[in-house]
């Protein structure tokens, strides 16, 4: 077996002195088999090992029990030990355990700059999940089962011990004297992986005592097939999409079956348990709001939403769309950052425009003879207004911003320059006629991220 794990890690990343590895640790059978793996493994390459204890505080005494049993083998075998534990209330079901756990190892493997995470899902595992995926209702993809390899904001996840039973982890740990947790709840068979466990699987091995084997064949089946669709639909996926964005009216000319390799794809990619169900949820979401010019949005996860438009498909990330809170006083031409992520550049000028940037451009060429500096750079607030170019009349920002289409989850993020409550400049949306220059300008405006700085 550790020659197995060893091998699998070297399939995707470095094994050296440097390295770091995070490996989920509850202090079952099967997370104690693949930490105990990796601290052999550690004392042969010199590598950090830091083992991560989720307390999903579910279980009250048992569960504080269990976490003081994981520290203890840390400290027995000079094991670097983090946790954490999840407030009360928290809703106990196996989505959300498996959000926070994820998302906790995300943290740590940030605040330890790790190599990979690791995760102790087994064969078993594997084949649960894939009849899992069938009862609820899958496509091809679906049965391709657990991933050796995964993504999980930029980290890599792996599955080492993938390819053993459950019947292979308990020898293991038998054979070298490990002692593992034995969580109660893994026994209620309200939960329906722990119902396929102990009352599905055993029922149909009675006609099929090699199930398991049969489903992880089915999913190395599917694995090959969808490799050669993936190719055939990557010429498709080309005149679909612009980034991480589909073009809507593209995507709904496209037959059924093409819609839903897509919105699987997007599932996964996502970490969302890919159904049919909520395929489908998906596809009538951007069938019903296909002409919202603004937008629609609706709640995949807690931090996760899809987007929809006339124009886009997409999904919102909660990360990506925190308001900035930023407010940069503009006391004179000059540069300035914004918001940790923007240098907005104010220049003065005299040259004559041949020809000027479209409104969404994020440079612009105004005329600020009337306006007295200072001026302010920030987020929307409250009462703000805006002349829009080429109109005498005010309007409210909000409205300005449903006129141009720009959707909700994005307004929050929109810079502007502004002097008071009025809105001067709606960066890569518009200009307000105050700043219209009619033959020479008198400054230039412009904004670039931070994050493409070559300095």
């Amino acid at each position: 077996m550790i020659e197995t794990v060893k091998n699998i890690l070297k399939k995707y990343v470095n094994i050296s002195c440097e390295s770091t590895f995070i490996v989920g640790f509850s202090g079952g059978w099967d997370s104690m088999c693949l930490l105990d793996i990796m601290n052999k493994l550690s004392k042969e390459y010199g590598f950090l090992l830091v083992a991560a204890h989720l307390n999903h505080n579910w279980r009250g005494k048992e569960s504080e029990a269990e976490k003081e049993r994981c520290l203890a083998f840390c400290e027995e075998n000079d094991i670097t030990f983090i946790s954490d534990t999840l407030q009360e209330g928290v809703k106990a079901s196996e989505l959300v355990a498996r959000e926070m756990r994820y998302d906790f190892f995300k943290r740590c493997a940030q605040d330890f700059e790790a190599d990979a995470i690791l995760t102790a899902h087994t064969k078993s595992d594997n084949a649960e999940t894939i009849l899992y995926r069938i009862i609820k209702g899958t496509g091809l993809n679906g049965l391709e089962g657990i991933r050796e390899l995964r993504d999980l904001g930029g980290f890599k996840v792996i599955r080492p011990i993938l390819n053993f039973s459950r019947r292979d982890i308990e020898e293991y740990c038998i054979k070298n004297e490990l002692y593992p947790n034995n969580d109660s709840s893994n026994a209620n068979t309200k939960y329906a992986r722990n119902n396929i466990r102990h009352n599905i699987m055993p029922a149909i091995k009675l006609i099929n005592p090699n199930i398991e084997n049969s489903l992880i064949t089915l999913a190395d089946i599917a694995s090959g097939n969808n490799k050669v669709i993936n190719e055939l639909m990557q010429n498709i996926e080309n005149q679909i999409t612009i980034g991480n964005k589909w073009l809507t009216q593209n995507f709904l000319i496209l037959n059924s079956a093409i819609k839903q390799h897509f919105v699987y794809k997007l599932l996964v990619n996502n970490d969302i348990e890919p159904s049919f169900s909520k395929i489908q949820e998906l596809i009538n979401f951007i069938t019903e709001n296909q002409k919202s010019k603004t937008g629609k949005t609706l709640s995949v996860r807690n931090d996760l939403w899809l987007f929809v438009s006339h124009k886009y498909t997409y999904f919102v990330h909660s990360d990506n769309y925190k308001k900035i809170e930023d407010e940069v006083c503009v006391k004179s031409p000059g540069t300035y950052n914004f918001g940790g992520k923007y240098r907005i550049t104010v220049k003065e000028t005299n040259k004559k425009v041949e020809k000027y940037p479209k409104s969404i451009s994020k440079c612009a060429y105004v005329d600020l003879t009337n306006i007295e500096f200072p001026l302010t750079l920030r987020t929307r607030r409250n009462g703000d207004i805006i002349q829009p170019f080429g109109m005498q009349g005010k309007m409210k920002l909000k409205k300005y911003f449903i006129n141009k289409n720009i959707p909700e989850h994005d307004r929050d993020n929109t810079v502007l320059l502004c002097k008071g409550k009025e809105v001067l400049w709606v960066v890569g949306v518009g200009l307000s006629e105050k700043l219209r220059t009619d033959v020479i300008p008198t400054h230039i405006l412009k904004m670039e991220n931070i994050d493409n700085d070559d300095a």
